[in-house]
Order: C-alpha cells, then structure tokens, then sequence
C-alpha cells in the first residue's frame, strides 16, 4: 500500500516509471501536468543522489508530456523543467543538447531574470573546455564565447562596452 508521502517518495522512480509507460493513453490535461509534476520530482530527487543520467531521464520525459500551450499556462513548471534538463544535460557532458535546450529556455521567458539561469549554464558549456579537446586555439575560443554571452547579457542589462580596443585605458 502507497499511504503516506514517504512511500510515494520511496518508490517515486517506480510509479513514474509505470505512469510514463501509459501517457498515451492519458486524456486530460490535468492527468498529464500531475505526470509532469511527478518526472520533475523524480529528476530532483535521482539529481540529489548524483544520478544525471536518471534525472535528464525524467525531465525529459516530462518535457515530452508537455504540449505548447503549457509553457503559457504552466510557464513556472515548463521554465523549472527546462533549466533542470540543460543542466543535468551539463552535467551529462552533452553540451548539444544543452544550447538547444538554454535556446528554449530564452525564446520562452518571459522576462529577463527568467533568461539569467540559461545565461549562467550557457557560459558554463562554453567556458568547459575537455582534455581532449584542449589546445590552446580551441580554449581560447571557448572562453571568448562565454565572455561574448557576458557581455550580450550585460548589454541587456543597460551596460555597454568598447569592445575595439586594443590596449586597456585606465
């Protein structure tokens, strides 16, 4: 028997598990955000024990559950959602599918302190640089474009700088 919120949260992997395997067959649009709901409990909890791989699991099978119009009428969830996948994903090492995912992210927000998280794993992926990928050439690159995403981000923010020079002026 499955009382109390702790055996929910004991077999949490199991029951969303057994609900994902019949999503199709889910209807209503509340049967369906509960599912949501419940694959984001079950990503926070594997990312608690360390367990990206199972998360980034979870959180996309609840992106998959999701349709378009609940990133208007669950904006909140659809955002924690998202985060949670690129930065799983991050973790992860795979940092393809963590630009798509931050490129969601920022289409989708609806204001700016929405967009700082993606902003702050984007710069992360791009600032990672791999040893076997590490030469100075593609390092370089790497942290130009996560200084680049600082500068955009601070440009939106209202401030602007002279990008031209070539020597520092004090």
């Amino acid at each position: 028997s499955c009382d109390s919120k702790e055996d929910i949260e004991r077999l949490i992997f199991l029951i969303a598990d057994q609900l994902n395997r019949g999503k199709l067959s889910m209807k209503e649009d509340t049967e369906r955000i509960s599912l949501v709901e419940l694959n984001y409990r079950a990503a926070k909890k594997a990312i608690s024990s360390s367990m990206f791989s199972n998360a980034s699991h979870y959180l996309k099978e609840g992106i998959s559950t999701l349709e378009e119009k609940h990133c208007e009428t669950h904006h909140e969830l659809w955002m924690s959602l998202y985060a949670s996948y690129a930065e799983t994903e991050y973790c992860n090492g795979n940092f393809e599918i963590v630009r798509d995912t931050v490129s969601s992210i920022i289409a989708h927000a609806k204001n700016f302190s929405e967009k700082i998280p993606a902003y702050n794993i984007l710069c992360n992926c791009d600032s990672m640089v791999l040893p076997r990928t590490l030469n100075v050439g593609s390092g370089r690159r790497k942290y130009n474009n996560a200084a680049q995403i600082g500068l955009d981000v601070l440009r939106q923010l209202g401030e602007h700088f002279c990008t031209n020079q070539s020597t520092v002026s004090v």
